[in-house]
């Protein structure tokens, strides 16, 4: 996901509106798969600030990846903003004052990294089909979205097993 920036590279003050869109491998995070399903989004614009050019817009995607509790796959609408600066590696951005600055050379900007970012920020905590999934069975195994089991549970607490001998 590159952005052309040559008409504005010498005109402080000046925009240019980008609108991309890019098919993009799986990503892995901390063990779990994000398959994008749709094409990576992003839409904004580029304003030359006096040799650091600052990159605002959204970004936009649905990824399919597998719920925590049925392990079961879905799909996720993801949604980032994105907000960022580059400058010229050639302007020794190193010994600058704000280091969040991300260096490029040549004529274009490669946002695909960032713009990556900014939905894997969105990515919930948790990750779960629906709000309402029952997930497994502890015992069978089975998805009690799909059917009920016919399992007993015993739901109390295995360190106070000792005080049912106690029961008249």
């Amino acid at each position: 996901m590159k952005i052309n920036i040559l008409r504005i590279r010498n005109a402080p003050g000046e925009k240019l509106s980008f609108n991309l869109s890019k098919k993009l491998e799986a990503v892995e995070v901390n063990g779990q798969v994000f398959t994008f399903v749709t094409p990576v989004e992003a839409a904004g614009e580029v304003v030359n600030r006096n040799h650091l050019f600052q990159v605002k817009g959204m970004t936009r995607a649905t990824v399919s990846t597998i719920c925590a509790n049925c392990l079961e796959p879905f799909e996720l609408k993801l949604q980032g903003s994105l907000e960022e600066v580059y400058t010229r590696v050639e302007d020794d951005f190193t010994n600058h004052p704000d280091s969040d600055l991300i260096g490029f050379g040549g004529d274009t900007l490669d946002i695909e990294s960032e713009v990556i970012k900014s939905l894997l920020i969105e990515i919930p905590m948790r990750l779960v089909c629906s709000p309402d999934c029952r997930g497994l069975c502890q015992q069978c195994g089975a998805n009690l979205n799909v059917q009920p089991c016919n399992c007993q549970m015993d739901d109390s607490d295995p360190r106070l097993a000792v005080l049912k001998k106690f029961q008249p």
